[in-house]
């Protein structure tokens, strides 16, 4: 059905937004300033030990490593994934194919070359969060200035291992699995191990704006961790690791891979009539359920998904005239106002249901009926990308965006979909 995916994709780049473009540009996961409200205490599902350690541990940027110890191995002296990726090999294949690694990527890149080190940090914090991954720090007397620690390469590899697993070059981890011998003494020193590394506490640190950040109709920016704690999730035992992390894999999987994206979600169709002739009136419901995933679907404002219905001619276009009809699952915000507005929230919390309802006559140029569901993972960056485009390819950063908007366009999928053909009249065919 490669003409009504096309089809889809057309529609979905018309979604209307409206955005303000600045230099302190707040990407997903960065924090952002503003401090409106404060908000309500948190469940008692909270691992209050877990979530103390974690301030601690994610204190931004993270202190710089110093001079590594003579006494290790010169492999794990750097500070690259690669260092990591000498002895950690399936890890190191894990994260490569992860988002973690394409955290500073053209999206980000692009931007920052417009951007003053103030509106960079915003971002880094959760970008890529080691001192040394910092083009500039803030000094004592409140100015921004060169960081003289600073690794460009390091930089550009986003979310790395040493992000997570070092402080001051001392390597911190879980426990080791029952019956693993540990080895790495010799070439690292013995690792401090915690079990809050598997604690949803410990993604807490980027997967969660503070209650001292902006509040947009009594949520922040980035709620996932409140999301969790409010499901059924917590007191299961089911952590972010418990989907994101299965086996300790460091994939993070999240809704740009289908697979994870179906494995949360179930989808089911209805018809008034599963065999539908020309001229009839039809009823088809098109029903979507978060019953897998731990927080809102989608989580972050981020994403839009669709759910779709429409004719189709002999071709696979959607017939012309009032026979397409869609629903939009995402939180929308309207940041064309300070502070932010939000005009839509219809994500689908954990256990409920979104539904579309299609309810027409069948055109006589119908030859079938098309019930889709369209994931687009990158759907406002979509529109931010194409509305810096618009400045011009000499503009700073143009080429790093354009490769970005086509990463963001190449990012959509079509989750699940049904056909239905429909009855011709007695004598009528397509020849």
């Amino acid at each position: 059905m490669a003409v009504a995916e096309a089809s889809a994709k057309r529609d979905g780049a018309r979604t209307p937004w409206r955005l303000v473009i600045t230099l302190t540009l707040v990407v997903a996961g960065a924090v952002v300033s503003l401090v409106l409200v404060a908000a309500g205490a948190e469940s008692g599902n909270v691992n209050a030990k877990a979530d103390q350690w974690q301030i601690s541990y994610w204190k931004k940027p993270i202190p710089a490593q110093g001079r590594a110890p003579e006494n290790y191995l010169k492999p794990a002296r750097g500070l690259l994934p690669e260092n990591c990726g000498a002895c950690h090999a399936a890890q190191y294949e894990d994260w490569k194919q992860s988002i973690h690694s394409k955290a500073m990527g053209p999206g980000v890149a692009g931007q920052f070359l417009t951007m003053e080190f103030s509106g960079q940090a915003a971002c880094l914090k959760c970008h890529a969060p080691m001192t040394e991954q910092w083009g500039g720090l803030r000094s004592d007397d409140g100015q921004w200035r060169a960081n003289s620690a600073f690794n460009a390469q390091l930089q550009s590899r986003g979310m790395v291992c040493s992000a997570c697993h070092l402080r001051g070059h001392k390597r911190h981890g879980p426990p080791l699995p029952p019956g693993k011998t540990p080895v790495s003494q010799a070439v690292h020193g013995e690792p401090f191990r915690t079990e809050f590394f598997r604690a949803s506490e410990f993604c807490k640190g980027c997967h969660q704006h503070p209650a001292s950040s902006m509040i947009i109709n009594g949520k922040t920016v980035e709620n996932t961790y409140r999301e969790w704690l409010d499901t059924p999730y917590p007191s299961q035992g089911k952590s972010c690791q418990s989907c994101h992390m299965p086996g300790g894999r460091h994939l993070w999987k999240g809704i740009h891979d289908p697979g994870m994206t179906r494995a949360g979600v179930s989808i089911f169709t209805s018809l008034s009539n599963e065999q539908p002739k020309v001229g009839e009136e039809i009823e088809a419901r098109l029903t979507l359920t978060n019953t897998g995933t731990g927080h809102a679907f989608p989580t972050y404002p981020t994403p839009a998904v669709y759910l779709k219905a429409a004719f189709l001619d002999k071709v696979g276009a959607v017939v012309p005239g009032n026979f397409h009809k869609e629903k939009i699952i995402q939180r929308s915000l309207d940041m064309s106002v300070y502070p932010w507005g939000e005009k839509f929230d219809t994500r689908v919390l954990p256990g409920e249901s979104v539904s579309l309802n299609f309810r027409r006559r069948v055109p006589a140029a119908a030859a079938s009926l098309y019930l889709w569901v369209w994931v687009e993972p990158d759907n406002f960056y979509t529109g931010f990308y194409r509305s810096f485009l618009k400045r011009g390819k000499d503009f700073p950063g143009a080429e790093q965006l354009s490769q970005a908007l086509q990463n963001s366009l190449d990012s959509q999928y079509l989750l699940f979909s049904r056909t239905v053909p429909i009855e011709q009249p007695v004598g009528r065919g397509y020849h």
